[in-house]
């Protein structure tokens, strides 16, 4: 694997790296590896790639740089690469958010099972990164149930609001603009709805803003520039290659702003009235508080970062949000021992079965799917009987995965055992075939 994060690459550089979910997908059709999976987020670009022939680093840097149209020469020192075992310990450690900007942190987890599920979808992952990118998420899993570590998660949006209460401190009469509504958005909505009923929130897509309605008002894309200018708080989590916030059209918008009222706020937007309760207001900032704040945490960035330097705005990035980690860091230590330790087990799991055969490889991964099988097939049994005890219905769900595990004993381990590796092959192809 070869990639750059925000350890290695200040946020200028990694957003020259940010792959599209188009680039993306032609790049998943069009693999020249055996296999390859492509992560990218606001903090991280990486591929995985297995290939039988063998790979260098400068293969894999330089195909991503490919990807961007970025020059190998000019970027290759940013990258890290990684081959063999500590392939497997590094995205388990991404994965688990022990990698990240904050420490323990949910959202990766969510990033990396939908790069997966792309990259599934699309034949891009084949035996060896399905087994590995199962087992990371499986082990994550078990990380965030069997310790604190999730309950203290405090993921990207947690840390752009404690910037915002270091900011305002209280809320409560202050107005919260959020442009772009995807997961990113969508958790700091959460968090911002805990703190006012003042939101205002925009989407590329009408129609996304429209659905949260009813603790918000939705606002037209294209009238951003009339909220943002009379908002206290900004905050960007779209995706875009250009800024959608400009300096020059900052400028003008705060010129044209019209002083504002609790009761009768600005008409902004003509297709949408303010939800009641929800108006846009002013309230007068000491000499120390700035009167805006703006928040980007989109990668590549959605504001010009200049409009930090325009009197009483205050512009905050991914990047700045760095420096109220230490806190989330030091919460976390008593934790992290629990989480390591889940984690080497996950990992030995995983490079027990790299280190098989080819043939012991297909008959593990058939097993598993065997026994998942059964426990779905019990789920369904389960769910048509809701009056059944709980004792009951572990003793059902126990039979199923213990028939499917018999099963799988008898007609794959055991055919292993007293045939020829081709022949197993052609007998495994027919029953992956039917499963």
């Amino acid at each position: 694997m070869a990639g750059m994060n925000h350890k290695v690459a200040e946020i200028a550089i990694r957003e020259k790296f940010y792959i599209p979910m188009d680039i993306k997908t032609r790049a998943l059709q069009e693999s020249p590896f055996d296999e390859l999976l492509i992560l990218a987020t606001c903090n991280r670009t990486e591929i995985y790639v297995a290939s039988d022939r063998p790979l260098c680093e400068r293969d894999l840097v330089q195909y991503v740089c490919g990807l961007v149209h970025q020059d190998y020469g000019s970027y290759a020192s940013y990258f890290y690469y990684k081959e063999g075992d500590d392939v497997a310990r590094h995205v388990m450690n991404v994965c688990a958010g022990l990698d990240s900007v904050a420490m323990g942190e949910d959202q990766i987890l969510h990033q990396i099972g939908r790069a997966y599920e792309t990259a599934h979808q699309l034949h891009g992952t084949g035996i060896v990164l399905n087994k590995l990118f199962q087992e990371t998420i499986h082990t994550t899993k078990r990380i965030k149930t069997e310790t604190n570590l999730s309950k203290l998660s405090c993921n990207i949006p947690f840390l752009a609001m404690k910037q915002v209460q270091k900011t305002f401190g209280d809320l409560e009469n202050k107005t919260v603009y959020i442009v772009g509504l995807g997961e990113m958005g969508s958790l700091m909505l959460k968090y911002v709805q805990e703190n006012t009923t003042h939101i205002y929130a925009s989407s590329k897509t009408f129609a996304n803003a429209q659905k949260f309605a009813d603790v918000l008002t939705p606002v037209p894309f294209e009238d951003r520039y009339k909220v943002l200018s009379d908002c206290d708080v900004v905050i960007l989590c779209s995706a875009c290659q250009e800024p959608i916030v400009t300096r020059d059209e900052f400028v003008r918008a705060l010129k044209d702003a019209a002083p504002l009222s609790l009761s009768s706020p600005r008409p902004v937007v003509s297709e949408v009235e303010p939800r009641r309760g929800s108006p846009l207001a002013k309230t007068s900032s000491s000499e120390n508080e700035p009167q805006r704040l703006v928040i980007d945490l989109g990668s590549p960035r959605n504001a010009e970062p200049s409009i930090g330097d325009l009197p009483n705005v205050q512009y905050v990035c991914v990047d700045d949000l760095e420096k109220i980690v230490s806190e989330n860091r030091r919460l976390r230590m008593a934790e992290l021992d629990a989480a390591q330790k889940i984690l080497q087990e996950g990992l030995e799991e995983f490079l027990s079965w790299f280190r098989m055969d080819e043939v012991a490889k297909g008959i593990h991964v058939l097993a598993d799917k065997m026994v998942k099988t059964a426990g779905e097939e019990s789920g369904k049994l389960l769910a048509s009987l809701p009056n059944l005890d709980e004792a009951s219905a572990k003793k059902i769900a126990m039979m199923y995965e213990r028939f499917a595990k018999k099963m799988a004993n008898d007609f794959l381990y055991k055919v292993k055992d007293s045939n020829s590796p081709e022949d197993v092959k052609v007998f495994l192809k027919c029953l992956e075939a039917n499963l």
